[in-house]
């Protein structure tokens, strides 16, 4: 079975952010057979929602209103998927060097192998997984991510345990194939749909809990360090 991870993130992983302390990806796990009825739901959704307010282009979740916010978020909440969320809290960072991009570049990549192992864990990501395709928005993204992220869960999760060499290797760990793109979320309606997930728990973990309400209420979030 083919599963999609569509990811975007929020925040700005830097210590000097003016406007939050927190960094967090989020997103929806979709399997392959709900993936096109997903997809066209989200996307009708979206373009009518547009089409009353006359609004040309992506529409963005910095500049969303509430009611708009909320009557996607509830959409999104009634179809068959998981949503994923993981998060650090920047001022607890100590030992990261900001000024390091490829630094940077590899703890992201750690928070996304984070939010996967809790998938794999939960049992939310099944064995029968053979593809987890990763697609995620290309803003701000360095182009050696791609290979690094797709390298850095190929080695931890597969058979061959490229990390824990010197262990007795489990038969029954979690293996899978992975592929990572970036996309352009201008054209892409579920990397959108991330983009809102996101946000709203970063606006929820910092500044009103509350909004966790228009969440689906058994996501998976992960918290960092």
């Amino acid at each position: 079975m083919k599963y999609y991870l569509f990811l975007d993130d929020s925040g700005q992983l830097h210590p000097n952010y003016p406007h939050s302390n927190y960094f967090v990806y989020g997103g929806l796990l979709v399997r392959e057979d709900n993936f096109h009825k997903i997809n066209t739901a989200y996307k009708k959704l979206v373009k009518l929602i547009k089409a009353e307010k006359k609004h040309k282009g992506e529409l963005k979740t910095s500049h969303m209103d509430i009611p708009t916010r909320r009557r996607l978020l509830q959409a999104l909440s009634k179809y068959d998927c998981q949503q994923v969320f993981v998060s650090t809290f920047i001022p607890r960072m100590k030992r990261l060097d900001f000024d390091r991009p490829k630094d940077v570049v590899r703890f992201k990549n750690y928070m996304v192998r984070r939010i996967v192992d809790r998938m794999v864990t939960s049992n939310t990501l099944k064995k029968d997984c053979s593809l987890l395709e990763i697609h995620i928005d290309n803003q701000n993204v360095a182009h050696s991510s791609l290979d690094g992220l797709e390298e850095h869960l190929c080695n931890f999760f597969n058979e061959d345990d490229y990390y824990n060499v010197h262990k007795t290797r489990d038969t029954t760990r979690f293996n899978s194939d992975f592929r990572v793109f970036f996309k352009d979320s201008q054209s892409n309606y579920l990397v959108q749909a991330a983009d809102l997930l996101a946000n709203t728990m970063c606006v929820a973990i910092d500044k009103k809990p509350k909004i966790r309400k228009l969440l689906k209420s058994d996501y998976i979030y992960v918290s960092l360090p």
